[in-house]
């Protein structure tokens, strides 16, 4: 017989609902067995079957989870993934891993001395784009590779009604939301860069943290252009990527948060196919023509969790690799601070 594994949720807010809920609900090893709701049971609409608890100390005294997902607000990862370690849990850590590299540091070495599973929802690299773009590099399809631009743009006016992702303190803002997304893209596909330079703003009237990014990442022959607004009327493409021999582009980065929210599920077959309206298009001597994207599945992120844990998998993110993002945003929030280039390499 298969082993199987509880998991619970620390919170039932967007990433609870949209992403982890359903994610978890698909792999057939894994059973969502507790949330943390302080006020209210919403989660049983969703999840009739789940044991709803108000304290978070609930889920570490129960011998029967296996499984932390820490989806709470930024500054509460590294306190609650340490206490859920400590209490013997394999933790899952959203994205940013922690709000500095001295407390992702802390978790690594915790988790190896106990001998737990520590791993961190990095799902940009589970998006279609990510997929599609990997084998255009790799067969240099643009030739020579000169910029890599990526761009999460939206239009709300108004600060967000949670008030940790607008207020000002470690981890909140524009930068460690939406910004460890595109760093982690670009250190995946490139290494460290050998410079870094950061402009940070806060834009919107009554905002308080930064709600817009232009970040450039240095490496020898290119550069990787990484940008946020939350006053973009007109989005920018998620993609644009210029070589000597061909640019490619394309407007939108993924689908499957869109298909998530509107209740598709993950089992379903080619769930996170996109329509050929949504596919990008290269653009060379020849001329310009659509190209197919790569389907992403975010599935494969808890698919990977459970080999990881009965096969000894190796990890699709590795707490390592999600505390040199951490580092890496420190370093622009030092660019930003001193208006200039960081020198890396």
């Amino acid at each position: 017989m298969s082993q199987t594994f509880k998991v619970a949720l620390a919170c039932y807010g967007m990433s609870g609902k949209i992403f982890h809920g359903p994610l978890i609900s698909a792999q057939p090893h894994l059973t969502l067995a507790a949330i943390v709701q302080r006020s209210g049971t919403s989660a049983l609409a969703d999840y009739p079957n789940v044991k709803i608890v108000s304290e978070y100390q609930a889920l570490l005294d129960d011998p029967d989870i296996h499984i932390v997902v820490v989806n709470t607000p930024n500054a509460l990862h590294y306190p609650m993934a340490r206490d859920a370690l400590r209490a013997g849990k394999h933790v899952i850590v959203e994205k940013p891993f922690t709000t500095n590299t001295d407390e992702g540091h802390e978790l690594i070495e915790l988790a190896a001395q106990l001998g737990l599973m520590l791993t961190v929802f990095h799902n940009r690299r589970l998006q279609s784009g990510f997929n599609t773009v990997q084998p255009l590099l790799q067969q240099q399809t643009l030739g020579k590779l000169n910029t890599y631009a990526l761009t999460i743009d939206r239009y709300r006016p108004q600060p967000s009604a949670k008030r940790w992702k607008e207020e000002p303190g470690p981890g909140a803002g524009l930068l460690y939301d939406l910004g460890s997304h595109l760093v982690d893209e670009c250190l995946m596909l490139f290494g460290l860069p050998a410079a870094v330079y950061g402009d940070l703003r806060t834009e919107r009237a009554g905002a308080k943290a930064c709600d817009y990014f232009d970040v450039r990442l240095d490496y020898p022959n290119h550069k990787c252009l990484l940008k946020a607004s939350m006053l973009a009327h007109e989005p920018a493409p998620a993609y644009v990527i210029h070589g000597d021999q061909g640019s490619y582009v394309k407007t939108i980065a993924d689908v499957q948060e869109s298909r998530l929210a509107a209740g598709i599920k993950p089992n379903r077959p080619n769930w996170a196919d996109e329509e050929p309206h949504q596919w990008g298009f290269i653009h060379t001597a020849i001329g310009r023509e659509t190209h197919p994207t790569v389907a992403g599945n975010y599935a494969t992120f808890y698919d990977n969790v459970y080999r990881h844990l009965t096969q000894a998998e190796e990890l699709i993110v590795k707490p390592e690799q999600a505390l040199v993002v951490v580092g890496m945003m420190e370093v622009i929030e030092r660019s930003a601070r001193e208006q200039g280039v960081i020198k890396l390499l």
